[in-house]
């Protein structure tokens, strides 16, 4: 992650490399793709080149010699937490601070406006705000900022309660 962030800045091309890794990292999680990759029967230039196809310029030289790289290096099912590397550094980079939501329904745009304003001034920093939902929660909200969680979730407040009853 940190050597391809280096290279991607080195070279200007940081959102072609964001672009690229997200949509590889996307690849990669599919089954049918892991299975190929994985198969010792299929040349590592015919997986490089399986690979080189989902991208908007498969005939980028960086991209080509990034994804040999990790398939000689059998590191290529790392490629997720890698983009997450590249993304941190990028965000740091931009001074962007990404803020992480976990909620029972999703958020209304006056809520995102809301939290966004509010992250701003904790944090001195543009916000980008990632949602997802999650049912389990009941109601609140988990945030997470860097490796900070706060979990205001009422499934969190009934585990404490639980919690206090039991001891």
């Amino acid at each position: 992650g940190e050597a391809a962030f280096k290279l991607a800045l080195e070279e200007n091309v940081i959102e072609q490399w964001s672009m690229n890794l997200n949509i590889l990292s996307q690849v990669i999680s599919d089954k049918d793709i892991k299975a190929v990759i994985a198969d010792p029967k299929i040349s590592q230039a015919s997986c490089a080149k399986l690979l080189l196809g989902f991208l908007d310029n498969p005939g980028d030289k960086n991209s080509s010699n990034f994804i040999n790289l990790l398939l000689e290096n059998k590191r290529i099912f790392y490629l997720k937490e890698i983009t997450d590397i590249f993304e941190n550094l990028k965000s740091d980079y931009n001074n962007i601070c990404i803020v992480e939501i976990e909620s029972s329904r999703e958020l209304s745009s006056d809520q995102v406006n809301s939290l966004t304003e509010l992250f701003k001034h904790k944090y001195n920093s543009d916000i980008e705000i990632k949602q997802s939902i999650n049912t389990n929660l009941l109601a609140g909200i988990k945030v997470k900022v860097n490796d900070e969680v706060t979990d205001l979730s009422l499934q969190n407040r009934f585990n404490q309660i639980k919690q206090q009853l039991i001891i």
